[in-house]
């Protein structure tokens, strides 16, 4: 039994590429956006009474120097 090779269709190949490549581009961008998001909830917590509050307490529970804002 012989059989023939397997000849992989060049134009196919490009064309599944091309859409990998967009495809990873959109998630690139789509994962900035959502690092952007996760700084701007994270400074947002930052500044947070609630957060300043429970950070000097664990700071102080540790014998960190800090000034207590509340």
């Amino acid at each position: 039994m012989t059989q023939q090779p397997f000849t992989p269709d060049i134009e196919k190949i490009k064309a599944t590429s091309a859409k990998v490549k967009k495809l990873c581009e959109r998630m690139d961008a789509e994962i900035l956006i959502l690092d952007d998001i996760i700084a701007q909830l994270d400074e947002q917590n930052r500044n947070s009474h609630v957060y300043q509050y429970r950070l000097n307490k664990a700071k102080r529970l540790l014998k960190i120097e800090s000034p207590i804002h509340y």
